[in-house]
């Protein structure tokens, strides 16, 4: 039985490599198409996104995001629907039947032999992903406390590039929990500290000046969306153990968050030493004995 099943194996082989040798040119020529295409679809792509970007204005952020996340998905999309169609041609051109493999119980049998349904997974999670609209390319994210910019985006992978430039290539069947920073507007917010010796009320005056300057630069005039505030209407956020803390929050757009807030911190240092009011900071107090002294 063995020796049988030995020799019907190297009878398919035989017949394998002998299609092979009478049909090796057009084998060549779907390989060169397939590879023509990629190329073609990814230029055709790369340019798309530079006309984009030039003829979508940065006020349409939104349109922009989605119109690359749409580029990126069906690019992908078409090259893999080329590479399996030319491999099932190249298997006809050697003489495997495909049809066998297409018929329902052998594609099943053939899927979850593959490992294939976390791959299924992958892909209808991405799907709701896309039509849902969760993120754009270019959207700032956490997904499963990996945070970064989206960089690319199939039905199949995320891929995420985090502030030291790592990429992370995460399923989306993987994707439990997603936060998005940069969907439609996004808030910086500033917690500041001041001396318990300061009046509060002249500290919310000198505040109210800062944000007032704030408002008044033209570098910030298309990206501050509502004029900064601090919570609780002028109120104390909390009472810390060296410090009477003011939470402020500014709406903007996205993703100007933390600009903002750097140049919020910077602009209330500076007035607050103008002004001479105090931002305290830990220190230690240390008491040395001398046991000579008996005075």
């Amino acid at each position: 039985m063995e020796e049988n099943n030995t020799s019907q194996a190297q009878v398919i082989s035989g017949d394998i490599a002998e299609n092979f040798l009478e049909n090796w040119v057009s084998i060549l020529i779907i390989i060169a198409v397939i590879v023509a295409a990629v190329i073609i679809v990814k230029v055709f792509t790369g340019r798309a996104r530079r006309i984009f970007e030039k003829r979508i204005s940065d006020e349409r952020i939104e349109t922009k995001k989605r119109t690359y996340t749409f580029t990126s998905v069906v690019s992908n999309l078409i090259i893999v629907v080329g590479i399996v169609a030319g491999i099932l041609i190249i298997a006809e051109q050697i003489g495997i039947s495909v049809t066998p493999l297409l018929a329902g119980a052998g594609v099943a049998g053939i899927v979850i032999g593959f490992g294939a349904q976390s791959l299924i997974k992958d892909i209808i999670n991405g799907t709701f992903i896309l039509f849902e609209q969760w993120f754009q390319v270019n959207d700032i994210v956490t997904i499963n406390n990996t945070s970064g910019v989206v960089e690319k985006f199939n039905l199949r992978t995320t891929v995420l590039r985090d502030l030291e430039g790592i990429a992370h290539y995460i399923p989306n069947g993987e994707i439990n929990i997603l936060s998005n920073r940069t969907h439609i507007w996004a808030r910086a917010m500033v917690e500041i500290g001041v001396h318990y010796k300061e009046n509060t009320d002249r500290v919310v005056e000198v505040l109210e000046e800062v944000f007032d300057e704030l408002m008044a630069d033209e570098q910030f005039k298309d990206v501050i969306l509502e004029r900064p505030q601090i919570l609780g209407k002028g109120g104390v956020d909390s009472l810390g153990e060296s410090a009477v803390v003011f939470k402020i929050i500014c709406k903007v757009v996205p993703p100007n968050q933390w600009d903002v807030g750097r140049q919020m911190r910077k602009r209330i240092k500076d007035k607050f030493d103008e002004v001479g009011i105090e931002i305290p900071y830990p220190c230690t107090n240390v008491y040395m004995r001398d046991d000579n002294n008996k005075t």
